[in-house]
């Protein structure tokens, strides 16, 4: 299907002179919409129509097709569809190019992406519309103004006022997205006509760009979403192990909140199949996979599973642990020299050989991809030994198995990141310290707080942060490295 957009970009504005090529965040104007449509997957073709000879030039840097319109197209009264009509006559004769769809793009609206542009050009084509204008949901009570300055209700009776649930969905064109057919258009000779279909767009980025507070409003806007940006997941697909455990629930909905597609493992998968049922509505993937990771068979029977839901694996995340604290009597499990090494064992086989082998499945895939990043959760037992005075006379215990495994990670993280930096996948372990719950006395809390600079015990939100941050872009340069996230308990 050929699809062609069309920018239109005179010279000439009474509002900021040139305002093509006013400097927006340290780029022209024309840029945003340009980029917009050359990174859209369903544009083919992109034109700006312009009468000035710098935005000409700007236009064909920046990658577009350049057609210069005459000079009776581009006065103050000059309307749009003349400016379309003109682009597809000289395409017609010139270049034998006749297109099935033609979206319209104004440069006064920098903040729409190619996202946008792809979602209307879809609803244009999946329901058959013959246009489809962009816009957002609006409820709004607006007034004429008159000769004399007085003002009159537009379109509604003031002494009626409807409620905004019983006045029935309205919305507000924003200007920044036209798709209509060309049979359509050559019928009407208007950018929108026939049956309408109309694309959602988030409010915040219907900014129409006018004048210079417009562009200052927009400046700020355009920052922000690169800082975001900088940190989005989303649209990431991330592997987690141990996803129904405290830590594993909370970095699961955290991720999934940030737009990141989840694959969930865990040999319990009820926690998992509640966050699964939670984000239902989401447009993201979630997908819930029930796995022993002490068996190796079922490590790759379930990643085998993954590589089929999941085009790309971008993140792994190696979080699952096997403690083993509320397994055995206190006075069994305390006692080093008749603690079972069948404990011993199991920490292994869930702390070091499963990442070992998840690891080794998933960078094949992110080898192809050449991108990826593998976080492995280790703790700040891995890095010092646990204070066994914290524990005394304490229901709660920390088994040997955990501490070694942890410490472990370490080193294996490193290799990793050695082997693999070359194809740009990135390995990085994050160490959480305790967290507070209500299965710990009084007692315990105090003394493991008081071991830290904050003198508190960490909190599961205290680690949202510092997991998108691995996760993301933000960390595009770090790697073999160790993020220590434990209220300063290893920097005593």
């Amino acid at each position: 299907m050929k699809i062609l957009s069309v920018i239109p970009a005179r010279g000439g504005s009474k509002g900021i002179r040139l305002k093509n090529l006013v400097r927006l965040d340290g780029k022209p104007l024309l840029h945003y919409t340009v980029k917009s449509s050359l990174e859209s997957k369903l544009v083919n073709r992109t034109v700006v129509s312009t009468d000035n000879k710098k935005i000409a030039e700007q236009a064909k840097k920046l990658g577009a097709e350049v057609i210069i319109r005459p000079k009776r197209l581009s006065t103050d009264e000059s309307l749009l569809e003349p400016v379309i009509q003109h682009v597809l006559d000289f395409l017609k004769s010139k270049k034998k190019y006749r297109p099935d769809i033609v979206v319209l793009l104004q440069n006064t609206s920098p903040l729409r992406s190619s996202e946008y542009i792809d979602g209307a050009l879809s609803l244009l084509i999946k329901k058959k519309y013959d246009s489809v204008l962009s816009g957002y949901p609006w409820q709004v009570f607006s007034w004429k103004v008159k000769n004399d300055s007085s003002i009159i209700p537009y379109s509604y009776n003031p002494q009626n006022r409807s409620r905004r649930q019983e006045s029935g969905e309205r919305v507000l064109e924003n200007g920044a997205i036209y798709a209509t057919t060309s049979s359509a258009f050559k019928k009407s000779q208007c950018r929108i006509s026939g049956k309408v279909g109309f694309y959602t767009m988030p409010m915040e980025l219907s900014y129409d760009v006018d004048g210079n507070a417009d562009l200052y409003a927009t400046e700020l806007i355009l920052q922000q979403q690169k800082i975001n940006n900088l940190f989005s997941v989303e649209g990431k697909n991330i592997i987690l192990t141990g996803a129904s455990g405290l830590l594993g629930s909370y970095y699961s909905r955290t991720l999934l909140e940030a737009g990141a597609n989840m694959a969930l493992i865990d040999h319990n998968t009820r926690v998992g199949e509640v966050i699964k049922e939670e984000f239902t509505n989401a447009r993201q993937t979630v997908q819930v996979y029930k796995c022993d990771l002490s068996k190796p068979n079922q490590i790759n029977s379930t990643i085998k599973k993954i590589m089929k839901d999941f085009p790309t694996i971008d993140v792994l995340i190696n979080n699952a642990a096997f403690v083993s604290a509320k397994t055995f009597a206190i006075k069994d499990f305390k006692n080093f020299e008749t603690h079972p090494f069948d404990f011993w064992k199991k920490a292994f086989e869930v702390n070091v050989d499963a990442p070992f082998i998840l690891s080794q499945k998933v960078l094949g895939v992110m080898k192809k991809q050449k991108n990826g990043s593998i976080i492995n959760i280790s703790s700040n037992y891995g890095i010092v030994g646990p204070d066994f005075d914290t524990y005394e006379n304490e229901k709660l215990w920390t088994p040997p198995g955990y501490a070694v495994t942890k410490s472990a990670i370490l080193n294996f993280t490193r290799y990793i990141a050695n082997l693999y930096g070359k194809y740009n996948i990135r390995c990085n372990t994050l160490s959480p310290s305790g967290i507070a719950t209500d299965e710990q006395s009084d007692s315990f809390k105090k003394k493991y707080a008081s071991r830290n600079a904050f003198k508190r015990m960490a909190r599961v939100s205290d680690y949202a942060g510092p997991l998108i941050f691995l996760c993301s872009n933000a960390s595009g340069y770090m790697t073999g490295a160790n993020l220590v996230v434990d209220g300063g308990w290893t920097a005593k």
